[in-house]
């Protein structure tokens, strides 16, 4: 029997270096009844009561009719499944009261958190989260962000898929940074990531405007200020946006502009760029009135731009796998949707098309250099 019909990629797929030749890790468990065995022939005696109660979907298959013809080594009826052997150990290994294994790399992690969901193993995903948190296994970064968001993406992983899109913002997302990663991408999902990515910057563009106003409450702590004597003035109404201050959150607005070619600007920096502008203007002029403004209200000030930031971040999501979902029937065909400012198409492309369109809105002047 080959249960091999879920899997999945359609790229390269992310696989463990091991040989299989020489790879040791098959499991042999006494009074087995099943084998296991791997895509790469491993195989792993093991018991169908375990796997029955750890999986609905081996329960089902088990109380099924097994086929005349099905494989038998050395007297137990053969399993082949789509994973390699390192990945099926990692799985079995949570099914049983051994030392559980888990991946040192996030991708390999991603393949066992896939295959537990494919197999309806929802324990054992459980726990491969909560090991994986424990361990605190580095996130990938860089490029490689951008494959693990397209590997979650594609085997249906949603709190993955979200917490990757989210560490995409910090890279910019352009031909030439993307290149080696987009054969890992189905249409659907760069294009799904591609709109996260506009609507985070449209929400921050949002609230940098509002910032640029600084007159109503709980930002209004700000009083106007004659730079290079404002230590003759004393306190006046407040509610002013000070020009050192507004230029900051024009700066950001003007990264904001080019949200693809440049990361989106972090928001957990906003307090360390807002005390540098602020000395700088400081030691620029002497100001005693800002001084004084932010050592009474300044944390609060800093607080609250750093929420409203996380909030605009935060309050996008929408993520979503196209209806009926299944990766195999998006390999080939997708829909083009919101690419261009302004501008929307709707016109099925084959995948090779569909991945030159998008990256030519992504970076269009870098296509020109290879077409």
């Amino acid at each position: 029997m080959i249960l091999g019909g879920l899997q999945t990629e359609t790229g390269p797929s992310p696989t463990f270096p091991e040989d299989a030749s020489t790879l040791s890790c098959h499991l042999d468990m006494a009074n087995a009844d099943i084998i296991i065995q791997s895509c790469d022939f491993i195989n792993f005696r093991v018991h169908k009561l375990v796997l029955s109660l750890s999986s609905p979907f081996f329960d089902d298959m088990f109380s099924l009719p097994q086929p005349s013809d099905q494989d038998v080594v050395d007297g137990l009826p053969v399993v082949r499944l789509s994973e390699d052997a390192e990945l099926l150990k990692c799985l079995l290994t949570m099914v049983y009261p051994i030392p559980s294994m888990i991946p040192n790399s996030y991708n390999k992690t991603l393949m066992v958190l896939a295959a537990s969901q494919k197999y309806d193993m929802d324990v054992v995903q459980s726990r491969i989260r909560a090991e994986t948190r424990d361990k605190n296994l580095p996130m990938p970064i860089g490029a490689a962000t951008f494959r693990a968001y397209a590997i979650a993406s594609i085997k249906g992983l949603s709190s993955e898929k979200e917490t990757l899109a989210r560490l995409t913002l910090d890279f910019p997302m352009t031909f030439e940074f993307l290149c080696d990663e987009l054969p890992f991408f189905e249409g659907w999902v760069l294009r799904d990531l591609i709109l996260f990515r506009r609507r985070c910057r449209d929400n921050l563009i949002s609230c940098f405007n509002s910032f640029l106003n600084l007159g109503n409450p709980p930002f209004d702590i700000w009083m106007s200020c004659t730079q290079s004597a404002s230590y003759l003035r004393s306190y006046t109404k407040t509610g002013h946006s000070p020009s050192w201050l507004t230029g900051l959150f024009r700066e950001r607005l003007a990264e904001l502009d080019q949200a693809f070619t440049n990361p989106l600007p972090n928001t957990s920096n906003i307090r360390g760029e807002y005390l540098s502008a602020l000395q700088a203007h400081i030691t620029s002029y002497g100001c005693i009135t800002c001084l004084k403004a932010h050592a009474v209200n300044g944390e609060m000030f800093c607080k609250e731009i750093e929420n409203r930031l996380a909030l605009a971040i935060g309050k996008v999501g929408d993520f979503h796998f196209p209806e009926g979902f299944k990766a195999s029937e998006h390999s080939n065909q997708a829909t083009v949707e919101g690419l261009n400012e302004g501008q929307h198409a709707a016109t099925p492309l084959p995948h090779s098309s569909l991945v030159y369109c998008i990256c030519r809105q992504m970076h269009s002047h870098c296509l020109k250099q290879i077409l």
